[in-house]
């Protein structure tokens, strides 16, 4: 029998000529993406620089129009690394303590850069496996030398479109842009992982099931193109919207909203008020003075009785079903008053209620601070007197005055209610009037999360 496997010594001369000649590839689709940090990479050549050997590099090859190709089953982040490199496409800065600090490639001397092209690489080449055993192999290498995490080892055990599709919407810029994946979450696939699990719950519903990703891994290794192509579509168009409320003047990476449990509501949110046929305005300025409210109060420590109540389902059971299903309910609540231009929803007006009167009594018990609404909220709509200490709140109204287009806490007024008849209003909530959290806890399908009837 045929060896399958040989062993042998190849330079990085030989690497750059088989990536230039178009007979290496780099990154099979079982392989993780090369996300090495600028440390990583310069110490890698630190290392080749003082002739340090690295671990064995594992390549298939076959024979091509008489030509040998060879594809890389562990090992691609270095190649991608030593090529790039070779190309001038960083220097040599910290970590890198030596003589050369601050050059690339090019700038090196002429005896140093033909080192670093003969320096020599051990390879272990296979030929003639079938992919299912060259997966096997790549599984093998990396869960005995390079512990994989759950992600990585799907990547091995559950080819197919799902994973496939997840893989190419973790790429997209406004992720990166929203500040959700470092660089080490990149490099083990993390990011992919949890867009696994955004889809597969856009897919299958909000769940806490540990293997829902495994499941639709299964379930759509085979997925027609129309049915991905809208999944795509409907997981991009959410994505778009929260990009457009969280732009450059308003970035989410420098808010509360990039954690991966707001995160997950947030789009969850956001995909119910599409489903349900609204569309994000060109006018989200009241909106993101919302958020920004409430990215500045949301504490399991808060004062404000909602929010410490949202910031501890965020850490306590963060992603059982319960739990997210509260948090995409609050959320959309306050989202819809942009989305829908209305406060006309029961659940909406029941949480955007009790949100302003947590936020207006916990902040500011006797009216005279700063709170929310802003304190020209406190002063009565109709009468335009200041309430006089009064604590009740079922003498007061919310409301939203004549010509509102947007339905947001940040553009909510207060009156007096028995000087409702005087205000010219375009909304009034009745009763917003009982401080405290939401009594009744309750998720997207009806069903009290805190177990009671």
């Amino acid at each position: 029998m045929a060896k399958k496997w040989q062993s042998s010594p190849h330079t990085i001369a030989d690497i750059r000529e088989w990536n230039s000649n178009g007979t290496l590839l780099l990154q099979p689709d079982y392989q993780r993406r090369e996300v090495w940090g600028d440390a990583a990479r310069v110490m890698l050549i630190d290392s080749i620089l003082n002739d340090i050997p690295m671990p064995k590099i594992f390549v298939s090859k076959a024979i091509k129009d008489m030509r040998t190709y060879r594809s890389v089953i562990d090992g691609q982040q270095r190649i991608t690394t030593i090529l790039s490199f070779l190309n001038d496409g960083f220097k040599l800065e910290d970590p890198y303590i030596g003589p050369y600090g601050g050059k690339m490639f090019s700038g090196l001397p002429d005896d140093v850069r033909d080192d670093i092209l003969l320096y020599s690489i051990d390879f272990n080449e296979a030929s003639g496996l079938p992919p299912e055993e060259l997966r096997e192999v790549y599984s093998r290498v990396n869960k005995y030398l390079v512990p994989l995490n759950r992600q990585e080892l799907r990547k091995a055990d559950f080819p197919g479109e799902f994973l496939k599709i997840s893989e190419e919407l973790a790429n997209l810029d406004s992720l990166d842009d929203m500040g959700l994946f470092n660089a080490t979450a990149r490099r083990r696939s993390l990011d992919v992982e949890y867009v696994s699990e955004l889809l597969a719950a856009q897919l299958k519903g909000i769940s806490d099931k540990k293997d829902a990703i495994d499941e639709c891994c299964r379930d759509y290794a085979a997925w027609p193109e129309k049915d991905s192509a809208t999944a795509r579509a409907e997981f991009e168009g959410v994505i778009a919207d929260i990009a457009k409320i969280f732009d450059s003047t308003f970035p989410m990476k420098k808010t509360r909203w990039k954690q991966k449990a707001d995160f997950y509501s947030f789009f969850f949110a956001i995909l119910s008020l599409r489903r349900g046929g609204f569309a994000l305005p060109a006018d989200v300025s009241f909106l993101r003075q919302d958020l920004t409210l409430l990215d500045g109060r949301i504490a399991p420590t808060s004062e404000v009785p909602i929010l410490s109540k949202y910031a501890v389902y965020c850490v306590s059971q963060a992603n059982s079903a319960s739990s997210r299903n509260w948090r995409m309910v609050f959320i959309r609540a306050i989202l819809r008053g942009t989305y829908a231009g209305a406060i006309d929803d029961p659940e909406q007006r029941d949480i955007v209620s009790k949100t302003a009167s947590d936020l207006r009594f916990s902040i500011d018990p006797n009216f005279n601070g700063d709170g929310c609404p802003p304190a020209e909220g406190f002063v009565c709509g109709g009468c335009g007197g200041f309430d006089e200490g009064e604590t009740s709140l079922s003498k007061s109204v919310l409301y939203w005055s004549a010509g509102s287009k947007v339905f947001q806490l940040s553009n909510a007024k207060w009156a007096h209610a028995k000087c409702k008849g005087d205000i010219d209003a375009a909304a009034v909530i009745d009763g917003a009037d009982i401080p405290g959290a939401i009594e009744d806890d309750y998720d997207s399908d009806g069903d009290d999360i805190d177990g009671k009837e």
